[in-house]
């Protein structure tokens, strides 16, 4: 998360005069930095963040050693293949990140009947790696995937290749790790290792877009990995526009935000596209965007809309779902070093929201259903379904895929930390934020309803309102036009 940045951490733990030698890797520096913030100094946790989406790190000796008889032949047939594919026009090139998740099909959809999603294709990219963790499909990875557009080939293993990979983890492992130094010569020496390996793979991927031509935009969905500040910088090298798809609703993440206070955020694109003006405001007012690449007026910030969803798709899911008279409570979970000295007060405001729940259901003839996060926090599930249940309440399956049948057949969402708000506000819900355990809000969006848990039992759900289509809100809808 952005939030884990902090400038001058990075002179700080340098120095002056490292920092100010090595300013032409100053973007590598701090994304390694930030990894490793975010990973509390664990190098191997961190390397992995930074190499995801870009190698077969942690796989299978099996998996490696099939890819690297495989996949240079696939590549090439792949090329062979897709010869005669039409570039996109505007040609826009998409990260892993954005083209390998499952959160975006309606988005990818959009843009592929319009411009044509371009993707980079390097040789461990022809492998078909399927399932939770990732195992090789040989008999998929065999066939070559015909494209719709021309791809750009990229002739390696991988975009950031094996010597950055090991300058980076011997960067880690000698500022950072376990036995880190702070001799300077020592970390002068990593520094010029991973210096001129990452500017030697610039170059190349540099050639490898000059010779695909024609690339108007690199978009990404979350630029904090090392293909993607490659890709990025490259990109700002040869005058391609570059941007990053935010993959969530700001303003209703779990942080300490304040307009007196505004957080650094670290920024490597040049632009931002965002879910709707509200967020765009939202992050205008908390962030100061701070780049090694690019000039303070240089960064361009739009609305593009969630790309999680489409019209068509929005128009489709209004239909099929028909609203109750019923409430749901969206919970968000938090991963356990988040909760270090705080668990008990964030177990006590669960209760207090459950409780104040119940009795607006007895007040309002309401259902009541209760969404955990899938697959988080189940030994808060276990010890709370029972009772919840006792109370009447409905309690969701909670899986990725009922989602928005619980969104769409409920006439309300009460939330207090998830972006599912957005989306609840995107179809004309009405929407409730839960005051916060430890952190107040900054207010942006007067469709958004602050309520402290006392004043839950006073909420009015309006009569009928079961019956009535609500307006979708087609601003907050992703748009590939916006970001042309």
């Amino acid at each position: 998360m952005t939030e884990n940045y902090r400038r001058g951490r990075v002179e700080e733990i340098l120095g002056k005069e490292l920092t100010e030698e090595f300013r032409g890797i100053e973007a590598l520096i701090h994304l390694i930095d930030y990894r490793m913030v975010d990973a509390v100094d664990d190098c191997n946790y961190a390397c992995r963040r930074m190499f995801q989406f870009d190698s077969l790190m942690g796989k299978k000796a099996k998996t490696r050693a099939v890819a690297g008889v495989l996949s240079p032949v696939i590549w090439y047939l792949s090329k062979i293949q897709n010869r005669k594919a039409p570039k996109a026009d505007p040609r826009l090139v998409f990260s892993n990140t954005f083209l390998l998740s499952a959160r975006y099909p309606a988005a990818r959809e959009a843009i592929e009947k319009d411009t044509g999603c371009t993707a980079v294709l390097t040789f461990t990219d022809m492998l078909k790696l399927e399932g939770k963790n990732q195992q090789l499909n040989l008999k998929a990875s065999m066939k070559p995937e015909k494209y719709a557009k021309r791809p750009v080939y990229f002739p390696g293993w991988t975009i950031a290749g094996g010597k950055l990979g090991k300058a980076v983890m011997n960067y880690c492992e000698t500022v950072y790790g376990a036995n880190k130094t702070k001799d300077p010569e020592k970390i002068r020496g990593a520094l010029q290792t991973l210096e001129a390996a990452y500017q030697a793979r610039i170059r190349k991927i540099e050639n490898a877009l000059r010779k695909a031509g024609d690339c108007a935009l690199y978009v990404t969905i979350n630029q904090f990995n090392l293909r993607d500040l490659l890709m990025i910088h490259a990109c700002k090298n040869l005058g391609i526009r570059t941007m990053q798809q935010e993959h969530y609703a700001a303003q209703f993440s779990w942080m300490p935000y304040s307009e007196e206070n505004k957080m650094d955020r670290l920024s490597f694109a040049g632009e931002y596209g965002f879910w709707n003006e509200m967020e765009k405001r939202f992050q205008e007012r908390v962030y100061t965007c701070v780049s090694p690449l690019y000039q303070s007026e240089e960064l361009r910030f739009f609305v593009t809309g969630n790309p999680e969803i489409s019209r068509e798709q929005a128009e489709k899911l209004r239909a099929q779902y028909k609203p109750e008279r019923k409430l749901t409570f969206m919970l968000a979970s938090h991963q356990n070093h988040e909760l270090v000295g705080i668990e008990d007060k964030y177990i006590a405001w669960r209760w207090g929201v459950f409780k104040a729940l119940k009795e607006l259901k007895e007040k309002q003839n309401l259902i009541i259903n209760i969404r955990y996060t899938p697959y988080k926090e189940i030994e808060y599930r276990e010890k709370e379904e029972p009772t919840l249940k006792e109370w009447g309440f409905s309690v969701s399956d909670s899986v990725p895929g009922n989602l928005m049948e619980d969104l769409l057949t409920s006439v309300a969402i009460i939330s207090s930390t998830s972006s599912v708000m957005s989306t609840a506000r995107l179809f004309g819900k009405l929407v409730y934020r839960v005051e916060n355990y430890l952190y107040p809000y900054v207010h942006v969006d007067d469709n958004i309803h602050e309520v402290k848990i006392s004043e839950i039992p006073d909420i009015v759900i309006p009569e009928g309102i079961e019956n009535t289509v609500p307006e979708i809100d087609l601003d907050g809808i992703f748009d590939v036009n916006r970001i042309k």
